[in-house]
């Protein structure tokens, strides 16, 4: 008994260093995802969007500040999801090991095997952020139109000399048409530029929301985690797991001795049906060769022959 103690022993901590190694290739793609996040968030993607007279900025209309919108909210979930996968690692990988010493290897591995099934749940969501925000950035550098229509009137010549009006008519082209198209801002409506403002703010306080509300509910995460592998809070949980698992087994058992049952029921059925129609088709054969002793082939027989022909064939 001992020694099959210490096998199953050594089972459960091969088990573990398999669940470990996961965690470890998680907590590097969570890594490689942050890494690349964060270069979507740095001045070379977003110098292009943020600036007035940018050819993809932007402030255009608003489907590109939808587009936008999303964009950034997406960047902040993948960091959000990634951070908290790294860190919830860390301190699963030093938990398991310290409750496989001192409570349960049995206890340990099944409680590691839970929570590493958040951690890849939480991992896709971090993934199909990033991949979100990927095909968002494509979509604003090339999907979305450059240059807008403007109403203003081709300003006259001489404004050009002005250095007054140099910066403003940079924004300006005359198409061969005679439209006038603009890049990003009119650097002539105040409103434009009160909306970028409120925009700009109100993408920087949903970006901090979102970062700020992740990093809570991670560290209320980490202290679910934490109390779970308490020794015992861990032992509580495990023998109740233990108890669910016999169950489910007894209910599944039973689920297969029923159906073996209906089944040989089926079977016991089908085989009597079988037997009553031999035994009909005896008494037929016995009752017309009675007749035809007695009466002889007559006319009679002949008539009634069919009749119990069709007994003797019938199934």
């Amino acid at each position: 008994h001992q020694q099959n103690a210490v096998s199953l022993m050594q089972v459960d901590m091969l088990q573990l260093g398999v669940l470990q190694t996961q965690m470890d290739n998680l907590s590097v793609q969570a890594t490689l995802l942050i890494g690349f996040a964060l270069s979507m968030w740095g001045g070379a993607t977003l110098k292009p969007l943020l600036e007035d007279d940018s050819q993809i900025c932007i402030w255009k209309t608003w489907y590109h500040l939808a587009f936008a919108a999303v964009f950034f909210v997406t960047i902040a979930l993948c960091i959000s999801c990634g951070g908290i996968i790294v860190s919830l690692v860390l301190y699963i990988k030093q938990a398991a090991q310290e409750s496989a010493l001192l409570v349960s290897t049995g206890a340990a591995v099944a409680n590691t095997r839970r929570h590493l099934s958040s951690l890849n749940r939480l991992f896709v969501v971090s993934y199909a952020s990033f991949a979100l925000s990927a095909v968002l950035l494509i979509v604003l550098y090339v999907g979305m139109p450059a240059r807008l229509p403007t109403p203003y009137p081709v300003l006259e010549r001489a404004h050009m000399n002005d250095h007054t009006w140099g910066s403003e008519l940079e924004s300006l082209v005359t198409r061969f048409d005679g439209v006038h198209t603009i890049t990003c801002l009119d650097p002539r409506s105040p409103a434009s530029h009160y909306n970028r403002f409120a925009y700009g703010a109100a993408i920087a306080a949903t970006n901090t929301l979102i970062i700020v509300c992740m990093s809570a509910w991670g560290y209320r995460l980490y202290a679910v985690i934490r109390r779970s592998y308490m020794h015992d809070e861990l032992l509580h949980w495990f023998v109740g797991q233990q108890a669910e698992q016999k169950r489910r087994a007894e209910r599944l058992s039973r689920a297969v001795q029923l159906q073996r049952g209906v089944t040989a029921t089926r079977q016991a059925d089908a085989t009597a049906s079988h037997e009553s129609s031999l035994g009909a088709r005896c008494v037929c054969a016995a009752v017309y060769d009675a007749l035809y002793e007695v009466l002889g082939y007559t006319a009679r027989t002949a008539d009634v022959r069919p009749l119990f022909m069709c007994c003797v064939h019938w199934d």
